[in-house]
């Protein structure tokens, strides 16, 4: 037996996947935690690609950006680093591993932006989990920014932007990107829990649950919409888990969202516009009744709700989606589409109109339990390990 199959074995052998970090918040789930073993990105690829290992030695990596100004990337850990690579050297920029909890395998550094005033603000922004108390219980998910100096983030000038309370340790969200104008988007997870016990995401009143439009200006962040009522910063609700999401050249916002027990789901929507995308009433097309089997709900085509592009089961060992990058960069067969993986089986497929029909085709069975992706330093796509190795996909020289 391989070394991916054997992984995979345990995984199925202890959990129905969810998509859910950990037993404790999800009783209900199965889902337990193995041990983190590294498999190679060495499998099967379309003609005219290669996985080959980029970077070693994370602990979970989760995003990398490119240097507004310097040539290099900065890489953010889920342990709370950021590092520098140049190409040749490899430096720490940050540790806030005194600020982020580690406690739950969720909670950490989610992720980071620079400044779209970078060059004169030297600001850095920052969403991760903070220590709570009792090791991570009672946190929050917080935004904050940070001043560059000489290179390192001074830790000692962070300040707190927003605080959103996380009533469970699970399902944190925390996605960060700018999109111009000085603003940003800010993906919350719905809280956290087995069954979405406060139903978080279909109220317009909570923050969880949701995709937040913001701008960030002067050291100021503000509200863009002008919503009466509900939570003024919310743009997209009826989400579980945004884990990760990109915005393409046309201003559609892809957002790869989380299941529980039964689908994974791709949903596409414009930024101009709110849209509620179902959960906790439905997972992917179907009623959410974890009482019973997958599959065996009916159909929900309440029009309230804004259908997913791209569905898939919880079959064959897939568990949960890792969004994903808008491809305009890259390798040439990874363009043109928003591409997507599966953390158990490392499965990485990309979505493309296929004469006005989205339509989802198979990229590579990579065999690594994939966190997300990301730019490498020669802008190729990244690919991040649960077990803290980067890999990278680019094009073969054959």
């Amino acid at each position: 037996m391989t070394s991916r199959a054997l992984l995979l074995t345990l995984l199925l052998l202890t959990c129905s996947l969810a998509g859910c970090f950990g037993e404790e918040e999800e009783p209900d789930s199965g889902f337990g935690w193995q041990e983190k073993v590294e498999v190679p990105c060495n499998t099967e690829l379309v003609e005219g690609l290669v996985c080959k290992e980029y970077l070693t030695g994370f602990v979970t990596p989760v995003a990398s950006i490119h240097h507004p100004q310097e040539d290099e990337i900065w890489i953010a850990d889920l342990s709370g680093t950021i590092s520098a690579w140049n190409g040749e050297n490899l430096r720490t920029v940050a540790n806030l591993s005194e600020l982020v909890s580690n406690c739950h395998i969720e909670q950490g550094l989610l992720s980071f932006a620079f400044d779209e005033d970078y060059n004169e603000t030297k600001k850095v922004l920052l969403s991760y989990v903070d220590l709570g108390i009792n090791c991570g219980h009672e946190a929050n998910l917080i935004l904050a920014d940070v001043s560059v100096e000489n290179g390192l983030l001074n830790t000692s000038t962070i300040r707190e932007l927003r605080v959103v309370p996380q009533p469970y340790r699970n399902h944190n969200g925390g996605h960060l990107i700018g999109i111009g104008n000085h603003q940003y988007l800010w993906g919350l997870g719905d809280g956290g829990g087995s069954n979405s016990p406060d139903k978080t995401a279909q109220n317009l009143s909570s923050p969880l649950g949701a995709i937040h439009l913001m701008e960030y200006q002067n050291g100021q962040v503000s509200p863009v919409l002008e919503n009466s009522s509900g939570d003024s910063y919310i743009l997209h609700h009826g989400l579980r888990n945004p884990w990760r999401f990109d915005v393409d050249p046309s201003g559609g916002l892809w957002i790869a969202d989380v299941g529980q027990t039964c689908y994974e789901e791709i949903n596409y929507v414009p930024l101009n516009e709110s849209h509620n995308l179902g959960w906790s009433m439905r997972e992917g097309f179907h009623e959410f009744d974890p009482t019973v089997e997958c599959g065996t709900t009916p159909v929900n085509n309440d029009s309230n709700y804004t259908d997913p592009v791209a569905v898939y089961p919880h079959e064959g060992g897939n568990c949960s989606v890792s969004g994903g990058e808008w491809m305009d960069w890259g390798a040439q067969p990874l363009r043109d589409g928003y591409l997507y993986g599966d953390f158990c089986t490392g499965t990485i497929w990309i979505i493309r109109d296929q004469g006005g029909v989205w339509s989802s085709e198979l990229i590579a069975q990579t065999g690594t339990m994939i966190v997300g992706f990301g730019h490498s330093l020669e802008d190729d796509l990244l690919i991040f390990s649960w077990a803290g190795t980067i890999y990278v996909l680019e094009e073969s020289e054959s």
